[in-house]
């Protein structure tokens, strides 16, 4: 298992983890340029200035400066922006804030039928969580791929979830409590991650050679998934991170 920690890890090196950066939002759509140079420039120990952010013709970040050679991704949902760093290889993030929505409808037109299948056998309170769980980790390998969801990124194969207790507090976010006797939905995505959450370390993706994914526990009613391409990525742990909240 990996540690969680709710400041800046050591200097990323070749190999080492994949670094999530959470950080509250208040928009809707907000400008990441600033949030993954803050993120590298945490991560590395350098200044900002230091660091410079292009675009691939696909349009994923690209760094450069003091960053080059640090692979990097970003995703945002309703409250956090989640921005994933790391020198293991290409590397992709998708977060997604828990909320009703017709999960077996929609995988049965998204998804391959054995997953449409797997989802209609979900509680029908676990539906939803199960639908995203599926769909954060489809997210975040095409962005490692560089193609996001086209290309028939929603048949991609991803892992479903292991053991029965993957879901918990997961069902019913607003005013459950976490079995520390914290709620969900008054949870911090950063501080209380050290004591809430135990992310996995990066497995294997079955039917996919070469990638690997993990889906880090954080709370506040999100989902968040992990992947990461290349052999060194195969058991390295993913590191959560994040600014100390504005009082």
């Amino acid at each position: 298992m990996s540690e969680v920690v709710s400041e800046a890890p050591e200097p990323v090196g070749p190999g080492d983890v994949v670094v999530v950066r959470l950080t509250h939002s208040r928009e809707r759509r907000p400008d990441s340029a600033p949030l993954v140079r803050e993120a590298a420039a945490d991560v590395l120990r350098v200044p900002p200035g230091e660091i410079r952010i292009g675009r691939e013709p696909g349009g994923r970040p690209r760094l450069g400066g003091a960053a080059e050679g640090l692979h990097v991704s970003v995703s945002h949902c309703a409250g956090v922006v989640a921005v994933a760093l790391s020198r293991l290889g290409p590397v992709g993030v998708d977060v997604e804030r828990l909320r009703p929505l017709p999960a077996v409808a929609l995988g049965r037109r998204w998804f391959s039928a054995a997953e449409a299948r797997w989802l209609a056998d979900r509680p029908a309170l676990e539906q939803p969580a199960a639908f995203l769980w599926l769909w954060t980790h489809k997210e975040a390998i095409g962005k490692v791929r560089g193609l996001g969801l086209s290309d028939g990124g929603l048949r991609r194969p991803v892992p479903y979830p292991a053991g029965s207790s993957w879901s918990d507090g997961l069902s019913q976010p607003d005013g459950l409590l976490h079995p520390d006797g914290l709620s969900w939905r008054d949870a911090d995505p950063w501080t209380d991650a050290p004591r809430l959450a135990r992310p996995p370390v990066l497995a294997p993706v079955p039917g996919d050679p070469g990638m690997s994914t993990a889906a880090p526990r954080i709370p506040g009613g999100y989902l968040l998934a992990v992947a990461a391409a290349g052999p060194a990525a195969t058991g390295a742990p993913v590191v959560l991170t994040g600014p100390d909240p504005t009082p």
